[in-house]
C-alpha cells in the first residue's frame, strides 16, 4: 500500500515539475509569435486604417515616435523626432507637413524655442484602435493552452491508473 501511495506522489512531483517546465516553455514560444505576428498584423492592419502613403517608407516610424512620446507624456521637437527615427529633419518635415495637413499632428508654439509636435486626438484614436484590433487577434491562440493542459493532464492520469 505504501508503494502504491509512493508512486501517487511521484507521479504528482512529476505533473508539478512538468506543468512548471511546459509553462516556461510556452510562455518563451508564444512570447516570439506574438512579436513576429504582432508585426505581421500591424504592417497588414494600417493599411486600413491609415492612408496608403503612411505605410511606406519612415512616416510610420515618425507616427509611432510621436505616438508613444504622447503616451508618455513627452513632447518633441522635429530634431528630436529626427534623432529618434533616424531621419534627416528634411525628410521629417516633409512628413510632419503631411501628417499636419490630414489632420494628425499639431505644432504647440514654444517661445523663443522650436515648436513641439504634437499627435491629434484623432491620431491616437486611430492608433489605439489599430492596436486593439491586433491584441484581439493575439489574444485567440490563449485557447490552445487549455487543450494542450487538457492532454498533459489525460496522460498523467493514465499513467497513474496504472501504476
Amino acid at each position: 500500500m505504501d508503494q502504491t501511495r509512493d508512486q501517487i506522489l511521484l507521479l504528482e512531483d512529476i505533473q508539478q515539475r512538468l506543468e512548471r517546465l511546459e509553462n516556461q516553455q510556452w510562455e518563451q514560444a508564444i512570447g516570439k509569435i506574438d512579436l513576429g505576428q504582432f508585426a505581421i498584423d500591424l504592417r497588414r492592419a494600417r493599411v486600413g486604417v491609415f492612408p496608403d502613403e503612411y505605410c511606406t517608407g519612415n512616416i510610420w516610424d515618425v507616427l509611432l515616435e510621436l505616438y508613444e512620446a504622447k503616451r508618455s507624456g513627452a513632447k518633441l521637437r522635429l530634431s528630436e523626432i529626427s534623432e529618434k527615427a533616424k531621419i534627416s529633419e528634411k525628410l521629417v518635415l516633409r512628413y510632419i507637413d503631411l501628417l499636419s495637413a490630414d489632420g494628425f499632428l499639431y505644432h504647440e508654439q514654444h517661445i523663443g524655442d522650436e515648436p513641439y509636435i504634437l499627435l491629434t486626438d484623432k491620431a491616437m484614436t486611430k492608433i489605439a484602435q489599430l492596436f486593439e484590433h491586433i491584441r484581439v487577434g493575439i489574444d485567440k491562440p490563449a485557447d490552445l493552452r487549455g487543450v494542450a493542459n487538457n492532454d498533459m493532464m489525460a496522460t498523467i492520469d493514465a499513467s497513474a491508473r496504472l501504476g
